[in-house]
């Protein structure tokens, strides 16, 4: 497996079921990913700002550095939403997220788990790919993703979750080139090395907004005429 989880994350539900991971990239806002049908939803960061997914039953959250533990939207969907998992991936946390946040972790002990990504999936495409890697590696057979779109070449394109414009301030990484290459080889990467026994479906074909990954999903995994028109 290229992705290492606490033993008590149970795999067996999964096997040959299907997903729907919703990242934060403006594809969320602009195709109709609510058409798709999906056993489980997966999902991260600050989804809790969004109400179309906030309205959802969602399975596994990956909550990183850049959350408030406190914010009561993000609290009141986790109570409200007893059976949702939360995935804290530890290459990527500060140890201080933690340490500053312990009534969170302590309060959800039961529902977190923790675990750490091979490292040719890590980088700039975000939470929302690695998931994607999760789950091919768990035993799910179709993937649909949305909301991994990457930036337009002027580093633009508005965020479905926190409303931001592009990049934000102090930014590792400010060349559009670096967003295509890693974007686009995820995408090969994930092809190669799942596709002979998992769907994947990248809804953010449908968007408006620049979508990275459709540069090789069209000519890899495309999706199918009805997929298409039931996202507009």
């Amino acid at each position: 497996m290229d992705f290492f989880i606490d033993e008590n994350f149970d795999y067996s539900q999964y096997k040959g079921k299907s997903v729907l991971i919703i990242g934060g990239g403006p594809s969320t806002a602009e195709v109709n990913w609510k058409n798709v049908k999906a056993d489980y939803i997966w999902s991260c960061t600050n989804f809790f700002m969004n109400e179309n997914i906030t309205q959802k039953e969602i399975d596994l959250v990956s909550l990183g550095n850049l959350q408030d533990y406190k914010d009561e939207r993000l609290l009141n969907y986790l109570d409200s939403n007893i059976n949702c998992k939360i995935l804290f991936e530890q290459n990527y946390l500060f140890p201080y997220t933690l340490s500053n946040n312990l009534e969170f972790v302590n309060k959800y002990k039961n529902r977190i788990h923790y675990g750490q990504l091979e490292k040719r999936y890590t980088g700039i495409t975000g939470p929302p790919a690695r998931m994607i890697t999760l789950a091919a590696n768990i035993g799910f057979k179709d993937i649909y993703f949305v909301g991994l779109d990457g930036f337009d070449k002027n580093l633009k394109n508005t965020h479905s979750f926190t409303k931001e414009d592009g990049l934000r301030e102090g930014a590792t990484w400010n060349q559009y080139e670096t967003y295509y290459t890693a974007h686009t080889r995820f995408a090969e990467n994930i092809h190669r090395d799942f596709s002979s026994r998992v769907n994947f479906y990248n809804l953010g074909e449908a968007a408006k907004s620049h979508n990275i990954i459709s540069t090789v999903s069209k000519k890899k995994f495309p999706l199918s005429k009805e997929l298409y028109e039931k996202l507009k």
